[in-house]
């Protein structure tokens, strides 16, 4: 059976890891192509050392129409059994081409709520729905969101969620071009891309100065991994606080798992999330976490048993869940192990590779 995986980019990020996992993950009866809509990335370089075969659109922005006309080479050339897209601009190419080729089932993947988008992008998905044979999401609550706001009840939707490689995120080595660790402070890390409001990064900063105010003196460090247009503002704003020079700012990094062992408490407060694969990947580094009641993320994390959830955009509530943590660390590292249990048991990535692969062969056998 033959698989095209059509991404709107392969730069670093979680939607782009993931579908790096399955491509590369896949078994041998599965021909396994992915394609980008955007130049490959890193992501996109990693696969082909993977051995896996990558196929560039070379599309320059949203709006670039050069992209559909080679996407339907691509197709012609490549006539695959099955095409999955990733997200909106891949999802809405994969319908309108995939539909002139009837060999071809069509599956769309929604891997957030549907929140950030207009009302022009929300009418073309409803629009082109008809389209598309399957809808995967990663949560229950993406299902909800995907099913009030565009797509209704008709449409068959498979829940598949991310996954980890569970052993990876186990080891416990040091992580490196990084001093985070200082004696006496614990670290607070996050992994993300730094868009704001989303993210809540803003909160969590907040949350640290407030800390500051109430205790009197330095508490913890702040470890940022990732990039994106919020950094500069969210450099000044550790200024403004007088924390600046407890908050370190990584970068897009690609050693995650030793930067999550130099953490002591993982911390996402997103104001919106489909899932947060970051969160999970803490999880399997055994690291307690804080995040908030927002999208998937109370579907795989349990209140006071793998972690502490808040209202998001709560700075306040925030600060406190930080205190509480810190405050008592054998807590947090019981809290920390159920984490990694938890996630060993549901979430490795042999597990989510293997549900894809079964929705290809339902794909196929459904007349």
């Amino acid at each position: 059976m033959k698989v095209l995986l059509l991404a709107v980019g392969l730069d670093v990020g979680g939607t782009e890891s993931h579908i790096l996992d399955l491509a590369s993950g896949m078994d041998r009866r599965f021909n396994v192509v992915v394609c980008s809509l955007k130049p490959l990335g890193r992501l996109g370089q990693e696969l082909q050392a993977r051995g896996v075969r990558v196929l560039s659109l070379d599309g320059k922005g949203k709006w670039d129409p050069r992209v559909l006309w080679r996407f339907w080479r691509v197709l012609r050339a490549e006539r695959p059994d099955v095409v999955q897209a990733f997200l909106f601009w891949a999802n809405i190419a994969a319908r309108l081409i995939g539909r002139l080729l009837p060999q071809s089932r069509i599956i769309s993947s929604y891997h957030d709520e549907i929140v950030s988008e207009g009302p022009l992008n929300r009418l073309v998905d409803r629009l082109t729905m008809m389209w598309t044979q399957y809808l995967v999401c990663c949560s229950q609550a993406v299902q909800r969101s995907v099913e009030q706001r565009i797509a209704g009840k008709g449409k068959p939707v498979v829940i598949i969620p991310f996954g980890v490689h569970v052993n990876r995120f186990g080891e416990t080595k040091g992580g490196e071009g990084t001093n985070a660790s200082r004696p006496g402070l614990p670290v607070l890390g996050t992994v993300c891309r730094l868009v704001e409001p989303k993210k809540g990064l803003t909160y969590l900063l907040q949350a640290v100065a407030e800390l500051e105010r109430q205790m009197g003196k330095p508490v913890c460090q702040v470890m940022i991994v990732g990039d994106g247009p919020a950094q500069c503002e969210l450099r000044a704003l550790s200024e403004r606080l007088g924390i600046a020079h407890r908050v370190q700012f990584l970068g897009t990094r690609r050693d995650i798992p030793e930067l999550l062992s130099r953490m002591d408490v993982f911390v996402l407060p997103s104001l919106y999330e489909g899932f947060g694969i970051a969160i999970l990947e803490a999880m399997a580094a055994g690291k307690p976490v804080i995040a908030t009641t927002v999208g998937g993320i109370p579907e795989f994390v349990e209140q006071g048993h793998s972690g502490v959830l808040v209202s998001p955009g709560d700075s306040r509530a925030l600060a406190q869940a930080i205190k509480e943590v810190i405050a008592h660390p054998e807590r947090a590292t019981i809290m920390g192990r159920n984490a990694q249990a938890h996630v060993r048991k549901h979430y490795a990535i042999e597990s989510v590779v293997r549900q894809h692969e079964d929705l290809y062969e339902m794909c196929l056998a459904k007349v």
